[in-house]
């Protein structure tokens, strides 16, 4: 069996692992942020967009090494993982979950 295969459960260990993942500035994390864009599993592959919440994030680096520490250990070994930030989308309150939209009045 080659154990650098991700499962099909990949993409929901990947969540989970960034669910663990604070933003180092409002001290939340980042899937109740809504600064997930987007996760792709593909083969051996894991790719990981973020979404900052400001367009001058002064924690981006921050952000996505410690969303690339927690998807790392999420994976088999072998897995190829990247983790970008995507400047050119905007990020906005509606990306909330509800109890944080609410919490914070949005």
């Amino acid at each position: 069996m080659d154990t650098a295969k991700p499962s099909p459960d990949l993409h929901a260990a990947v969540m989970a692992a960034l669910s663990q993942v604070d933003d180092p500035e409002m001290g939340e994390n980042l899937v109740d942020l809504g600064v997930v864009g987007e996760v792709v599993v593909d083969g051996g592959r894991v790719s990981v967009r973020l979404i900052p919440t400001s367009a001058t994030c002064p924690m981006a680096d921050v952000m996505v090494d410690d969303a690339l520490t927690a998807v790392q250990r999420a994976c088999p070994p072998g897995t190829e993982v990247d983790v970008q930030m995507d400047w050119d989308t905007e990020w906005s309150p509606e990306r909330l979950a509800p109890e944080l939209r609410e919490r914070f009045g949005w």
